[in-house]
């Protein structure tokens, strides 16, 4: 049988710098709070990824999880209000 706890899904939350710092950090802090509830009911890790609020930043970690040998998914939330 395979062993899932070796893998990874990334829980990725989109954003906009539009909302400013202080609602960013608040937005990475559920976002890390989602992530801590997910892990332990999931058959693989739940790992929490920095809030995303470009493109770019979204391309670079859509190629990093293609590129990592544990990560077998993202789960993503668009954060907005």
């Amino acid at each position: 049988m395979i062993d899932l706890k070796q893998y990874e899904v990334w829980f990725v939350t989109g954003s906009q710098h539009l909302y400013g710092p202080e609602t960013l950090e608040q937005v990475a802090k559920d976002s890390r709070e989602i992530a801590a509830a997910l892990d332990g009911h999931l058959p693989v890790q739940v790992v929490f990824k920095p809030v995303l609020t470009t493109p770019e930043a979204i391309r670079e970690l859509c190629l990093a999880a293609n590129s990592a040998k544990n990560c077998a998914g993202l789960i993503t939330w668009m954060h907005t209000f």
